[in-house]
C-alpha cells in the first residue's frame, strides 16, 4: 500500500514537472549593438543552466546610425515588430544622451533595459523613478571616491572642484564635501565653482574660473562642456605645467576619441576593456534577465508580459517589467 502511494505521488510529481516544462514560457531578449564590433553567437547565450526551465530567445541587432534620435526610432520599430521582455544595449559612442534616451523608453514602456557599453553605460546621476534602466558602470558616488583615492595616493591634498549645471553635479559636490569633512586625510578644498553659461559670449565661465588657485582640479561636466571649459582654463593659464585635471568617465567619454582641447596628462576614471570585454558584458546581461525571469517563474508561475510597442499609452500589465528587479 505504502509503495503504491509513493509511486502515485512520484507519478503526479513527474506529471507536474512535465506539464511545467511543457508550459514554460519563452523569454525574448534583444541585444542591440551600434558602432561596435560584432559579438560571437556564444556570447548571446547565458551560461548553461541559467534561466532553466525557460526557453531563452535572443535577438541580435546591429545598427549603423547611433545618434539618439535614430536609435529611438529604430528601437520603437523593433518593439512594434517583436515582443520583448528585456533589452541589452551596447553602443560604441560616448554620447550620454543615449543613456538618457534608454531611461526614458524604459519609464514609458516598463521594459527592463541594461546598458552594457559606450554611451548606454555612461554613469547617470538621476533616473526616472518608474524606469527599469540599469547600467554596467560605477555610480557617480563611487567615481568621486575613486578620484579622491587617486589624489590621496599622490599626496595631492590641495584641490578645487569645477562643475557645470550638468545633471548630477550637486551629488558629485556633496560626495566630495562629505568625504573630505569626515576623512582623516588633511584635505584642503579651496574652491567649489559651478559654472554658468559655458560657451556663451558673456564669458561668465571665464570670470568664475579666475577663482581657481589650486594645482589639482576636479572637473564634472559633459564631454562637450569640458572642451569649452578647458579652452577657458587654458586662456587663464590653468592648463599645463603645475596643474592636474581629474575627470570622471562621463567627462572623458570614449578614450579613442579624445578632443585636442584635453590637456596631456589629464587623469580620467576608466574601465579596462580587456578585463571585462564586450562579449562578457553581453553574456552577463542576458544571464541577468534569464536568471531573474526564471526565479520569478518558479515563485509565481509566470513572467512579465512582453512589451509590444512604445507608441501610445500602454495598458498596465498584471506583472510589470520592473518586477524583474526583485
Amino acid at each position: 500500500m505504502g509503495v503504491a502511494v509513493r509511486l502515485a505521488l512520484m507519478a503526479w510529481a513527474l506529471l507536474g514537472w512535465s506539464q511545467a516544462a511543457e508550459s514554460a514560457p519563452s523569454l525574448s531578449v534583444a541585444v542591440i549593438l551600434g558602432e561596435t564590433r560584432g559579438v560571437p553567437e556564444r556570447a548571446l547565450r547565458p551560461t548553461p543552466g541559467v534561466g532553466a526551465p525557460l526557453d531563452i530567445s535572443v535577438l541580435a541587432v546591429q545598427v549603423n546610425h547611433t545618434d539618439p534620435g535614430s536609435m529611438l526610432t529604430h528601437l520603437c520599430q523593433l518593439m512594434a515588430r517583436q515582443r520583448l521582455h528585456g533589452l541589452v544595449y551596447g553602443d560604441g559612442t560616448d554620447q550620454e544622451a543615449i543613456a538618457q534616451m534608454l531611461d526614458f523608453v524604459s519609464s514609458q514602456t516598463a521594459m527592463p533595459i541594461l546598458g552594457v557599453h559606450g554611451g548606454a553605460a555612461m554613469t547617470m546621476a538621476e533616473k526616472d523613478a518608474s524606469s527599469s534602466f540599469f547600467q554596467f558602470s560605477a555610480s557617480l558616488h563611487q567615481e568621486a571616491l575613486l578620484m579622491l583615492a587617486v589624489m590621496e595616493e599622490y599626496d595631492w591634498h590641495v584641490f578645487s572642484v569645477v562643475t557645470t549645471r550638468f545633471p548630477g553635479h550637486q551629488e558629485f559636490v556633496a560626495t566630495i564635501r562629505a568625504t573630505v569633512e569626515h576623512s582623516f586625510v588633511r584635505w584642503d578644498l579651496q574652491s567649489v565653482v559651478t559654472l554658468d553659461g559655458v560657451g556663451e559670449p558673456e564669458d561668465r565661465a571665464h570670470v568664475q574660473l579666475k577663482r581657481i588657485q589650486s594645482p589639482v582640479i576636479l572637473l564634472y561636466c559633459s564631454k562637450a562642456e569640458a572642451e569649452l571649459v578647458l579652452v577657458e582654463a587654458r586662456s587663464l593659464g590653468l592648463v599645463g605645467a603645475g596643474f592636474v585635471w581629474i575627470v570622471p568617465s562621463l567627462t572623458s567619454g570614449n578614450p579613442t576619441h579624445t578632443p585636442e582641447t584635453f590637456p596631456p596628462g589629464m587623469i580620467s576614471i576608466a574601465y579596462d576593456e580587456w578585463d571585462y570585454p564586450l562579449e562578457t558584458r553581453v553574456r552577463d546581461a542576458v544571464g541577468i534577465f534569464s536568471h531573474a525571469a526564471a526565479t520569478m517563474f518558479r515563485e509565481q508561475g509566470r513572467i512579465p508580459d512582453g512589451t509590444v510597442s512604445c507608441s501610445g499609452q500602454a495598458e498596465k500589465p498584471d506583472v510589470p517589467g520592473s518586477a524583474l528587479r526583485r
